[in-house]
């Protein structure tokens, strides 16, 4: 899910590149760059008015909702496979053909980075184990993601790259999409529980719609959980399936990572009896739905959950559990 890891080693040639890009920096003032002051996860920043080569150090936390902007960072950290191959997560759509990968998220390439003589560097909170080295290559600034509610973090990237005007228009769409859910929901809105969970790995499951844009729209939409679940403060708690009748709920999705929604620990966790017993299952009211269009940092993450939650929600029961 794209939570912390561990600090990268920088040896000396890092701080070779630290200094070259503390030089790169000054030049750039001396040239007359316009600047302001930037408040932000790791504290204050004097960033360019207009930056025009940005990096970005992950993609579905700060790619993303810079792509959705029509902010095209010159390079980006991304996921790099066993095999070799590089991958921006969650930029389905989007042109990312002329984007330089700078090394997987967590692990930066330094080298890179500064070959490409960022003006402004842009990553999220969990970027802090290295954020004096990212610094020292070009003002750089963390958005905090997973300590605010998704929109605000949202408007905190747009207004890291002066483009507040353009994330306000999708915030305005966005939530006109969630009043438009309300209201086809009414009433079921007072009584309909809905529990979210994924399977980490056989006979476990986790809560999954604490924070970003699952939480996000749950919040907004104002959709009850169950008791159990709601007791259940993230996604990094574990919880075997011994437990899952105490979340089972008038609807209940189990959310799947895998490429084509052919997760086996997913597979084996719903064709458990515990979880074919369920009253949302009996029902009809449990299904697997796709997390790779609902996770990330991003407007079309939330809408796309909201289109996903009409679609299952509107014509679901609302009275199959009671608490």
């Amino acid at each position: 899910m794209n939570r912390r890891y561990p600090a990268v080693a920088v040896g000396a040639a890092a701080l070779m590149l630290t200094l070259a890009g503390c030089n790169s920096q000054a030049d750039s003032a001396e040239e007359g760059v316009e600047t302001r002051s930037f408040e932000h996860a790791a504290g204050t920043t004097v960033i360019p008015i207009d930056p025009q080569r940005i990096v970005t150090t992950t993609d579905q936390n700060a790619l993303l909702p810079l792509l959705e902007l029509g902010v095209v960072p010159v390079g980006s950290a991304g996921l790099l496979g066993e095999d070799g191959s590089m991958t921006f997560r969650r930029t389905t759509g989007f042109d990312t053909s002329g984007i330089e990968f700078t090394g997987n998220y967590g692990e930066p390439n330094l080298e890179k980075v500064a070959s490409l003589n960022p003006d402004l560097i842009v990553g999220f909170e969990y970027d802090d184990t290295f954020y004096d080295d990212l610094s020292g290559i070009a003002p750089t600034v963390l958005v905090s993601v997973f300590g605010q509610p998704l929109p605000d973090a949202l408007i905190d990237f747009a207004a890291a790259v002066g483009r507040t005007d353009e994330a306000e228009e999708l915030r305005a769409h966005y939530e006109q999409s969630i009043a438009d859910l309300k209201d086809k929901l009414a009433d079921k809105l007072d009584t309909l529980s809905v529990t979210i969970i994924y399977v980490s790995e056989p006979g476990v499951f986790h809560r999954v719609d604490t924070g970003q844009a699952m939480g996000s729209v749950m919040d907004d939409l104002g959709i009850l959980r169950v008791e159990a679940q709601a007791a259940d403060v993230s996604d990094e708690a574990p919880v075997s399936i011994e437990d899952l009748p105490q979340r089972d709920a008038d609807v209940v999705l189990v959310v799947d990572f895998s490429d084509e929604l052919d997760d086996a620990a997913t597979k084996e966790f719903m064709a458990t009896d515990l979880f074919q017993n369920l009253a949302a299952t009996q029902a009809g009211q449990s299904q697997v739905i796709d997390g790779l269009t609902v996770v990330g940092a991003g407007w079309s993450r939330m809408e796309a959950f909201v289109d996903t939650l009409e679609e299952i929600l509107v014509d679901a029961d609302p009275d199959v559990v009671s608490e």
